[in-house]
């Protein structure tokens, strides 16, 4: 098992190594540049056979693949000593080990999975029998179903009747509600020379508010439906509601008729919105939100600010962008701490990009990456990445890593092809030759592969042996489980 997980890692990092070839030279496409794929593509199955191999010093390990029209063969070999053959054709799999040749068909496994849905439905109707029947004098008359079935539907339509009623109720509050807030009585809007200003009158506002609570906190048919819910729920009644409002009735409209609400539009696609709360002659502070937009639907640019705080202090919070198809930037800031993001596009696709962290004014982590590096730096170290061609033509991949006491370290992957071989090394800067890591896929003259079919001594494993398998599986649970019932 080991050695086909190293095996397929080796697929893996050939995989990885071919994909991200492309990554090394943008100038070409991704079909030429995928050497795996136009290796595989150039191997004719039937004069070659494919051999995946690892390999770490003297010791090797590797996997010959052998079509043979139907038949398809996975040779395991360590250091040139097969140790398993494994055989797939549209009968089943053989599986050659220590001489001796096992068979397991498809149909075998097909069967056992019939039989396992049939003991299930089996069981399941045991369970069914076993539950004692309901003498015919328990079992409730035709009178008696029909009431009950009549009792139901008249509860159903009942609930249903309740819900719609409950559904006109609070529309009617809702519009009621929203009828107070008319717009040329809250709201003053101006326009000249394509800009349009709208401002909120503040006391009017209030007042509207006050109004529209009053008027909800006098509705019995409303405080039904809100003591129903409270009931299922748990949540306030009507009446604690009424009470609430009451105690903070006129902090809430005196805190109302104190906001100060603008927004100004252009034609040009500027839009500029400023809001804030808070009595300027009183010792607590005013709370702005302020808001400044610009689009540019014509060219897809768009820019915007926004900002959170107190009037005439430092912003507690901002946020900033900006967009084109050329670019996505930006920078969210509270206090001494923020973060910084910047994409370069193109073709709607990511390119490059960097974005950097500063917390209470030092830089805490910062990224930067492009198709052929990565540099990133925290505060326990960095890494950074590069990919490049050799003087020798190897593609080279180099990941450095640091430590934040000074210490480094460098691992490399080549990728590159020799004559009929595709191979990807992994070494560090303090590996020798012993300590390289090889794997590769290459090509090789077609074997002579025995056809296990055709052995003369197959073990076929049946359903019968893995029921029996099963079984004894089985009973290794079964003192647990006696133990289990004795105790309860």
């Amino acid at each position: 098992m080991k050695k086909l997980i190293s095996c397929l890692l080796a697929v893996m990092m050939l995989f990885t190594a071919a994909s991200t070839f492309a990554f090394a030279a943008p100038s070409g496409s991704i079909e030429k540049n995928d050497a795996l794929r136009a290796f595989l593509d150039e191997t004719d199955t039937k004069t070659k056979d494919l051999v995946l191999r690892n390999q770490l010093g003297d010791e090797a390990t590797d996997l010959v693949i052998h079509i043979d029209g139907e038949n398809v063969h996975l040779i395991r070999r360590n250091n040139g000593v097969e140790e398993t053959h494994e055989q797939l054709n549209p009968t089943g799999i053989y599986l050659k080990a220590d001489g001796s040749v096992t068979l397991l068909r498809y149909a075998t496994v097909n069967t056992l999975m019939q039989d396992f849905a049939k003991t299930v439905d089996s069981l399941l109707e045991q369970a069914a029998q076993s539950i004692p029947e309901t003498p015919e004098e328990e079992l409730p008359t035709e009178a008696e179903l029909d009431a009950a079935a009549k009792k139901l539907s008249m509860m159903a339509a009942a609930a249903a009747a309740q819900e719609q009623a409950d559904a006109a109720t609070l529309n009617s509050a809702a519009i009621a509600f929203a009828s107070k807030f008319k717009p040329e009585y809250i709201l003053d809007v101006k326009e000249e020379d394509g800009v349009t200003e709208v401002s909120l009158r503040s006391e009017a506002y209030a007042a509207a508010l006050a109004e529209a609570v009053d008027q909800m906190m006098m509705n019995p048919a409303l405080a039904e439906v809100v003591d129903r819910q409270a009931a299922l729920t748990g949540s306030m009644t009507f009446a604690e509601a009424q009470k609430e409002w009451l105690l903070n009735r006129d902090a809430i409209l005196e805190a109302i008729s104190t906001v100060e609400s603008t927004e100004v539009y252009d034609e040009d696609g500027h839009w500029v919105s400023h809001y804030q709360i808070g009595d300027e002659l009183s010792e607590e502070k005013v709370l702005t939100y302020d808001t400044d937009v610009w689009v540019d639907a014509e060219y897809g640019e768009a820019e915007a600010v926004v900002t959170l705080g107190f009037k005439d202090e430092d912003p507690l919070m901002a946020y900033a962008f900006e967009m084109s198809p050329y670019y996505y930037w930006e920078v969210q800031t509270a206090g001494d701490s923020s973060v910084e993001v910047l994409y370069e596009l193109e073709n709607n696709r990511i390119r490059s990009g960097e974005a950097v962290t500063v917390l209470n004014g030092n830089e805490d982590m910062s990224v930067a990456f492009g198709p052929d590096y990565l540099y990133m730096k925290g505060p326990k170290g960095g890494i950074s990445t590069s990919v490049r061609e050799t003087w020798t033509g190897k593609t080279r991949y180099e990941m450095v890593a640091e430590t934040a006491e000074g210490e480094s370290g460098t691992l490399y992957l080549d990728f590159y092809q020799d004559d009929d071989c595709l191979v990807c090394e992994l070494y560090s800067d303090e590996s020798d030759e012993s300590q390289i890591f090889r794997t590769s896929i290459s090509r090789i003259d077609k074997l002579n592969v025995e056809d296990l079919s055709a052995s003369e001594n197959i073990t076929e494993i049946t359903a019968d042996n893995i029921s029996a398998e099963l079984e004894s599986l089985m009973k290794l649970f079964m003192p647990v489980q006696a133990g289990a019932e004795k105790a309860a």
